[in-house]
């Protein structure tokens, strides 16, 4: 396995998670164009839905067929990160600790978490993760009401974080990117706005301009 460094996770502004993606093909795919069109981003192989193996030989897949220039970060365990040769892993609450974890990546390898409360972004900081997924910002189903701009300022405004990256996800779309940061994130996580596109390499592409313009 080969960790991103620490000077590749700072220039990390863009996520793309996999959440209903199972396709290796027509998801590297996807990837690689966008990845050859400049666009800059990091991939979150999500795959709750599928039994532990499935996610493991989903990962290694996604893995092998990227470039090693893209990082790519297993959402699940340490262990599962591990065999998948990820170069981070993002932790659901009660999976793992952040120690569990930096015991099998090192100390500055991407570890992030989820965070739905300002004392979430504490946590996260306390327990020496990297960054925390915010959300959601935008209406997504079943996942809550939305903070919306304002909230995500707020949300963020509230805490001392100056060791973790916040990312705003839930239902952002390229338009959205600029308001994220403008509250405060250092990032974005999208899932819909690139698996649902028409052209989802083009639909990505757009996303990392338009991080590139905000930043």
């Amino acid at each position: 396995m080969s960790a991103a460094s620490a000077t590749d996770l700072a220039a990390i502004r863009l996520l793309v998670l996999t959440e209903g993606v199972h396709d290796v093909t027509a998801a590297s795919d996807v990837l690689r164009e966008a990845h050859r069109r400049g666009a800059s981003f990091a991939l979150v192989v999500r795959a709750y839905d599928h039994p532990r193996e499935e996610r493991v030989a989903f990962a290694r897949a996604m893995r092998r067929e990227l470039p090693r220039t893209l990082p790519v970060i297993v959402a699940g365990s340490p262990s599962e990160a591990r065999e998948a040769h990820a170069d981070g892993v993002h932790l659901g609450r009660g999976v793992a600790s952040v120690t569990e974890a930096r015991a099998l990546f090192g100390p500055d390898a991407w570890v992030s978490l989820p965070a739905h409360t300002p004392q979430d972004i504490a946590a996260a900081e306390r327990e020496g993760a990297y960054a925390a997924l915010v959300s959601p910002v935008l209406g997504v189903p079943a996942k809550g009401p939305p903070l919306g701009f304002s909230g995500l300022s707020c949300f963020l405004g509230s805490t001392n974080h100056p060791r973790v990256r916040a990312f705003a996800l839930g239902g952002l779309t390229a338009s959205d990117v600029g308001p994220c940061l403008r509250a405060g994130a250092d990032g974005v996580a999208v899932i819909r706005a690139v698996w649902r596109a028409k052209d989802p390499a083009a639909a990505l592409a757009e996303l990392a301009a338009a991080v590139a313009r905000a930043v």
